[in-house]
């Protein structure tokens, strides 16, 4: 049987997911809780000059650099060249500042373990909710509401929970069908959960831009190539009807993530 369409399925992503209950409560007490193991474990990273400028300032200041136009020169007479150098040298020799502003983070104060860090954690939660609500959130959902795009791995692993997970979701034809090769079901699982989340967020990033939903596109394709029984027809960017798809489509506003199994 040539093209046989076992299951076609979109979910529409939604603009913003506020968080739900006391999320951002829990995600300010797991950071301030966590402090004193987080100072460290920066410290293990970065524990003297040489790491920090490997490994913080340099590529810190690779990134900087294209942000001086050529031919510019500043009202004080400096060009493009003299900016980078200056800028390179202020990042490459702030170990020092950087290694007092981080102990002063963390220092007790007022009997208080990393006082001004736990501060700055709870004053963050209102920007912690809204950066959630308008990036990860969309993608992932919550527990408390339901899944949002990771309902599709249920549905592309033949799980009979998916006809329980109907939030956001239009089947077009078929029903929950694995297309997994023996044994890489779970495997596949794990894979595109991280996947989802992953390339929704840097599309959002891009501002829905059409060459990264493609680029992104190309890596959820990919997966679900790596992971499929014979039989399945190859999974493929903006395919026909008759194509196997594991893509996200956006045509604004709306901005959905597009599943369908073909056999051949």
């Amino acid at each position: 049987m040539a093209d046989d369409v076992k299951l076609d399925l979109l979910v529409t992503i939604p603009l913003n997911v506020e968080p739900a209950g006391d999320m951002p409560d829990k995600w300010a007490e797991g950071m301030t809780g966590n402090a004193i193991r987080i100072r460290d474990r920066v410290l293990e990273v970065l524990p003297f000059d040489g790491e920090y400028q490997s490994k913080l300032a340099e590529p810190s200041d690779q990134k900087w650099k294209p942000m001086v136009a050529p031919g510019f020169v500043s009202e004080a007479g400096k060009n493009q060249l003299n900016i980078q150098r200056a800028h390179y040298k202020g990042t490459m020799d702030g170990f020092d500042k950087f290694l007092q502003n981080y102990e002063a983070a963390f220092a007790t104060v007022d009997g208080v373990v990393a006082k001004y860090f736990k501060e700055k954690v709870n004053n963050a939660k209102s920007r912690w909710a809204q950066r959630a609500a308008a990036t990860v959130l969309r993608i992932t959902g919550d527990r408390i509401r339901g899944l949002i795009a990771p309902q599709v791995i249920y549905w592309m692993t033949g799980d009979k929970r998916a006809n329980k997970m109907t939030k956001h979701m239009e089947v077009v034809t078929g029903e929950p069908y694995d297309f997994t090769a023996t044994g890489l079901r779970q495997q596949f699982r794990s894979a595109l959960s991280s996947l989802l989340t992953s390339t929704g967020i840097t599309i959002f990033k891009a501002d829905m831009e059409a060459a990264e939903i493609a680029a992104q596109n190309a890596r959820l394709v990919s997966l679900a190539n790596r992971y499929s029984a014979v039989g399945v027809k190859p999974f493929v960017v903006g395919g026909g009807p008759t194509d196997s798809l594991l893509q996200y489509e956006f045509a604004d506003p709306e901005f959905k993530l597009h599943a369908r199994i073909v056999l051949v």
